[in-house]
C-alpha cells in the first residue's frame, strides 16, 4: 500500500513539473527577422496557425546611442546579420505581452559553445556586450536587468564601442573645439 501511495505522489509530482515546464516554454516564439526598422526595433514574421504574421519587436533593455551615429550604424548592421537567419526565437520581457502594438522582449538563437555544446545566445546582451548600446533600465525586465548591466560593465571596462568614444571625450574635454580651425577661441 505504501509503494502505491509513493508511486501516485511521484506521478502527480512528475505531471505537475512537466506542466510547469511547458508553461515556461510557451512564450518562446520562433521568428524570422525581416528588416531592421530602428536601431532597437526589428520587424519579424512568425507562424500563427497556417498563416504568417508580421509584428515589430523592440529589444528589451537596449537603448541605442542616438548621439553617436557611427555606433548606431554598427548596431543596425549587427542586427541585419540576423535577417532570415534560421533558429531565432523571441521571448517577452517580464511585464509585456502580445497584446502590445510593438512587442518588447529578447531575441535569441542557439550557437556553438566552447566545448562543442550548444548554448543560447541572447542578441540583446550581445549588442550591449559589444558596446553598441546602453542598458535601458525602463524595459529590461526584472529577470534580465542584472545580466545586461553586467555585460554593459564588461564593455565599459574593456572600452568597447560606445564606451571607447565616451572615454575619449571624457579624457580630453574640449578636444572637439581644438580640432575645428574655424571655431572661435
Amino acid at each position: 500500500m505504501a509503494k502505491k501511495a509513493i508511486f501516485i505522489i511521484l506521478t502527480i509530482f512528475f505531471v505537475c513539473s512537466l506542466a510547469e515546464f511547458a508553461r515556461a516554454q510557451e512564450n518562446i516564439i520562433p521568428v524570422t527577422i525581416i528588416r531592421v526598422s530602428q536601431p532597437n526595433v526589428v520587424v519579424v514574421e512568425y507562424c500563427c496557425g497556417k498563416e504568417k504574421v508580421r509584428t515589430r519587436i523592440k529589444l528589451a533593455g537596449v537603448k541605442p546611442p542616438i548621439a553617436y551615429a557611427g555606433i548606431t550604424d554598427l548596431l543596425k548592421e549587427k542586427l541585419r546579420k540576423f535577417i532570415h537567419m534560421p533558429g531565432v526565437s523571441f521571448d517577452f520581457a517580464l511585464g509585456h505581452t502580445s497584446e502590445e502594438k510593438v512587442w518588447v522582449g529578447y531575441l535569441s538563437y542557439l550557437c556553438q559553445g566552447e566545448n562543442d555544446d550548444h548554448e543560447i545566445a541572447i542578441i540583446n546582451a550581445e549588442i550591449i556586450a559589444e558596446g553598441l548600446a546602453e542598458v535601458d533600465k525602463d524595459n529590461a525586465g526584472k529577470n534580465m536587468i542584472n545580466y545586461l548591466l553586467g555585460e554593459q560593465e564588461k564593455a565599459r571596462s574593456e572600452k568597447k564601442g560606445l564606451w571607447l568614444i565616451k572615454e575619449d571625450i571624457i579624457a580630453s574635454p574640449g578636444s572637439e573645439k581644438n580640432d575645428c580651425p574655424s571655431c572661435e577661441r
